[in-house]
C-alpha cells in the first residue's frame, strides 16, 4: 500500500485549482465579444435617465416566479393616465393569441425592478388590450395599447405622461431608449432601468442592412459599437425631447455590432392610437358631462307640466 503525504497532497490540490482558474480566466478573454456585449449603458441612474424613466413602465405577468420583479418581460410608455403604449408582441403569445387581461400587470413609478418597498411604486391591473388588425393578418403594425383598470395618480413624481409626436422622426439624430432588458446577450436582466442613446438611420440605410423592412418600421443603433436593446426591452420607448417616436419591435441588434434594432414608427400609427384612446376613454365620460346640463332642464319642464296638478318634482 502506498502511503500518501496529506500535507503534500493538499498543497498540490490547491496549486492545481489555481492553474485551472488561471486557464479559465485566460480563455474567457478570447470568447466571442458578442456574448459579452453590453446592452443598455451606465451602471448608475444618471439625471437624464431619471427624468425620462417616469414615462416608462414595466410590463409583467401576473405572478412572480420566485421574487418580486422577476416576472418582467416587456417595457411600455405612458401616453395617458389610463393608456400604455407598447409592442404587439408584448400582449400576444407566439400563436398571436391575445393575452387575457388578468395575465398582464403594469408597474409604474419604480426605477428599480426588484424593489418592492419603493413608496412611489404603482401597480395596475388591465381592463383592455388593443392591437391593430394588420398585426395578426399580415405581421405588420407591431404596436399595442393597454388600458388600465384604474388611472395612474397625478401626484406621483415618478409617473409622467409622455408627448405623442406631431411629425415624423428625423434620421441622423440621437434618440434615447430605456428599459430593464438583459445586460448582455443571454445574460441577466437589469435590476434598475438603463438608457442608451442610439442614432436613427434613414429608411434607405435600414433597407440596405435588413432584408425585410417596411415603411412603418425604423431602425437605430449605438454607433459606438456594442450597446443595443435586448430581451426584456421589447415595447420600450424611443424618446427625444420628452416625445415618444418609436417602440422596440424586433431586437435583432442585441449582441451585434453591425445590425440595428427595429422600432415601430409611432407617428405613422398616431391616428389609430388617438382613435382607440378616444373610443375607449372619452365616450364613457359623456353622460357625466351632460348630466349637470340635462337635469335642470328636465326638472323645469317636469314642474311646468305638473304645476296644474299641484305636484312638483323633487329638486336637488
Amino acid at each position: 500500500m502506498v502511503k500518501i503525504n496529506k500535507k503534500l497532497f493538499g498543497n498540490f490540490s490547491r496549486l492545481l485549482l489555481f492553474l485551472l482558474l488561471l486557464l479559465t480566466t485566460s480563455n474567457a478573454g478570447n470568447c466571442n465579444l458578442h456574448r459579452r456585449v453590453k446592452r443598455l449603458s451606465s451602471p448608475s441612474l444618471t439625471e437624464k435617465t431619471i427624468e425620462l424613466a417616469k414615462y416608462v413602465v414595466s410590463i409583467r405577468s401576473r405572478t412572480p416566479s420566485r421574487y418580486y420583479g422577476d416576472n418582467h418581460y416587456c417595457g411600455g410608455v405612458i401616453v395617458s393616465l389610463t393608456f400604455i403604449l407598447t409592442s404587439a408582441h408584448c400582449v400576444m403569445d407566439q400563436r398571436k393569441i391575445m393575452h387575457r387581461n388578468r395575465f398582464v400587470v403594469i408597474v409604474a413609478g419604480n426605477f428599480i425592478r426588484l424593489d418592492y418597498r419603493n413608496k412611489y411604486t404603482v401597480n395596475r391591473t388591465v381592463k383592455g388590450i388593443f392591437v391593430p388588425d394588420g398585426f395578426t393578418a399580415e405581421n405588420t403594425h407591431n404596436i399595442a395599447l393597454i388600458k388600465l383598470a384604474k388611472s395612474l395618480p397625478l401626484d406621483n413624481p415618478n409617473v409622467g405622461v409622455i408627448n405623442l409626436p406631431k411629425a415624423e422622426p428625423k434620421p441622423g439624430l440621437n434618440y434615447t431608449v430605456l428599459g430593464w432588458g438583459r445586460m448582455m446577450k443571454d445574460g441577466f436582466m437589469s435590476s434598475q432601468i438603463m438608457s442608451i442613446d442610439v442614432e436613427l438611420f434613414s429608411q434607405e440605410s435600414c433597407e440596405e442592412m435588413l432584408n425585410t423592412f417596411i415603411d412603418e418600421m425604423m431602425c437605430a443603433r449605438n454607433k459606438n459599437g456594442d450597446q443595443n436593446a435586448c430581451a426584456g426591452d421589447t415595447g420600450s420607448p424611443l424618446i427625444l425631447n420628452e416625445t415618444v417616436y418609436g417602440v422596440v419591435s424586433y431586437r435583432i441588434g442585441c449582441g451585434s455590432e453591425i445590425l440595428p434594432t427595429v422600432y415601430t414608427n409611432v407617428f405613422m400609427h398616431l391616428k389609430w392610437i388617438e382613435d382607440v384612446m378616444k373610443k375607449n376613454s372619452a365616450n364613457h365620460l359623456k353622460p357625466l358631462i351632460m348630466f349637470p346640463i340635462i337635469t335642470p332642464i328636465v326638472l323645469l319642464i317636469g314642474n311646468k307640466i305638473l304645476k296644474g296638478f299641484r305636484l312638483y318634482l323633487i329638486t336637488i
